[in-house]
């Protein structure tokens, strides 16, 4: 089982989601390439061992002498494992305990890199009191990663060696295993304090709603359509789609939405967005200028005599 799995920052949210609608600067490009890879390889790491026994946790960020991201953590028979999931691929020389591409990328020293990683793990178990045998490993997980000159290190794992990690993994979960992850998944920092948004013009963004699974642009409703298919197969109802563009836009402004906006992102009928916004969401405004927050935003207002001032909002989805 699983005690807590991976759920975006506010960075790589907006990240995530600004992409494809207008041109990102060199280093939001750059961050999307990094994130998005790791994520993907991440992912299929996830796959791969959802279904298997261990007490399991899908990243954790602590604060703890500095901050430190730990992949997944997997605690069976008294072992805690951290594994740190690397997703290169092409060709790499092993060059004074580098890893060197073709190109001449480095990879620097796996080995020390999460060795600092290891260490603080063992010393904030040792504070909580968590006493479990602690081993770390690097998978490089992509099966098109290939390393030349490379006789091997014991805590140095490829794709191949990942059946031998889910066949391994067979003991269900114990209470005690349950809460030791709990107790680590409750110190997660959610965001990196090395992370700002630095937001786009909304005005400029190509407009629509993207698939909540394959995360493509989908096409937007036409006449009487209930529901549409994206291409992957995900079907997507109006309603849904209401709360996806709702989602969507107050992430892009950092703000509130209207529901000309929604219609804008959707094509959907001004009649069914405004029923689903008065039945989920907080209003703002009256009448033209009406728009609309999550209900939990709705401590951002400040109400005097009969005027309604608003400030700035910031959307949360925690």
């Amino acid at each position: 089982m699983f005690v807590k799995t991976y759920f975006p920052s506010s960075y790589v949210k907006y990240l995530f989601e600004v992409k494809g609608r207008i041109a990102l600067d060199d280093f939001d490009e750059a961050q999307f390439k990094r994130l998005y890879s790791g994520y993907l390889g991440e992912k299929q790491f996830y796959e791969r061992i959802k279904n298997c026994g261990g007490t399991k946790l899908w990243d954790l960020r602590l604060d703890y002498q500095g901050e430190v991201q730990y992949d997944f953590l997997i605690i069976q028979d008294g072992y805690l494992f951290h594994f740190d999931i690397k997703n290169f691929s092409g060709h790499y020389a092993f060059i004074n305990n580098n890893f060197v591409s073709e190109q001449n990328y480095v990879i620097k020293d796996p080995i020390s890199q999460f060795n600092g990683a290891h260490i603080k793990l063992k010393q904030f178990c040792m504070k909580h009191n968590l006493d479990y045998k602690i081993l770390s490993y690097v998978v490089f997980i992509n099966p098109d990663f290939v390393v030349t000159g490379f006789n091997g290190h014991s805590h140095i794992l490829f794709h191949k060696d990942v059946d031998r990690i889910v066949n391994a993994l067979v003991k269900p979960p114990n209470d005690a295993d349950i809460r030791a992850l709990t107790t680590l998944a409750n110190f997660h920092k959610k965001d990196s304090k090395n992370e700002r948004i630095i937001y786009y013009p909304f005005q400029d963004m190509k407009k629509g709603i993207k698939c909540p699974v394959c995360h493509e642009f989908i096409r937007k409703f036409q006449n009487q359509e209930r529901r549409i298919i994206c291409n992957c197969g995900r079907r997507i109802t109006k309603q849904e789609a209401v709360h996806i563009a709702f989602d969507t836009i107050a992430l892009l402004k950092n703000s509130h939405v209207k529901t000309s906006e929604i219609m804008e992102f959707t094509a959907i009928g001004k009649s069914t967005i405004k029923k689903v916004m008065r039945k989920n969401y907080a209003s703002i405004g009256k009448t033209c200028g009406k728009a609309y927050i999550s209900s939990q935003n709705t401590n951002f207002i400040l109400k005097e005599s009969s005027c309604e001032y608003t400030y700035k909002f910031v959307w949360m989805n925690d």
